[in-house]
């Protein structure tokens, strides 16, 4: 795997501690749950980190969820779609891919007993909902004929400290299309701060002996 070298001062800010402290809080069961909700902003062309965490909404829901003892289960990156070429080195006679996502993206958080929470930033402005039930219809056809897929998960576990640490460690970032730091950067970064791994770049293929090669 190749090394990642931070570009900026907000590549520094991604890779520093991912983790912020969570109280333990007793879980109040099923029936104490943070109502559904959804919130819609418009913005600017260029979108700072500053501003989403500082969404007076979303950090409520958060601070509740903490009270409730509310974390998270896992992760889904879903985006319009994912490029994958694969890679043959005959010297150390290894397979790898290099993956790249495709368009717009937006990310879930699944929480153990509260439903989900979806966060979204593109051009026309930051998105976030909370809601319970499938996901699915996040995937469905949108404006502009736009059709969001999985194109990668995690079941690792975090908290919402986790979650708050990480939008701590974007507010110097500044994101706009035709940047390095283009609006889907927002979502792709956040699933890799809580799943703790790389959803696009250079990755080994682990071929068993005896299995067929990639193809």
């Amino acid at each position: 795997p190749l090394e990642h070298r931070p570009s900026s001062a907000c590549d520094l800010l991604r890779h520093s501690a991912r983790r912020a402290a969570a109280g333990t809080l007793a879980m109040c069961g099923a029936g104490g749950s943070v109502g559904p909700s959804l919130r819609y902003k418009a913005g600017p062309q260029v979108w700072s980190g500053k501003r989403i965490r500082d969404d007076y909404e979303l950090q409520k829901l958060l601070t509740d969820w903490e009270k409730l003892g509310v974390s998270f289960t896992g992760a889904m990156l879903l985006a319009e779609g994912k490029d994958s070429v694969k890679d043959y080195d005959r010297r150390y006679d290894e397979w790898s891919t290099t993956d790249t996502i495709v368009g717009v993206t937006g990310i879930v958080m699944k929480s153990n007993g509260d439903g989900w929470l979806y966060l979204h930033l593109t051009s026309a402005g930051f998105k976030w909902e909370h809601a319970a039930g499938s996901y699915r219809r996040l995937t469905q056809e949108g404006p502009g004929g736009i059709r969001l897929k999985v194109v990668d998960s995690s079941t690792r576990k975090y908290t919402v400290g986790d979650v708050r640490g990480l939008l701590e460690e974007q507010r110097g970032c500044e994101y706009a299309d035709g940047t390095k730091m283009e609006y889907a950067s927002f979502a792709k970064d956040l699933f890799n701060g809580v799943s703790e791994k790389r959803c696009e770049g250079v990755k080994t293929i682990d071929v068993k002996p005896g299995s067929n090669a990639p193809t």
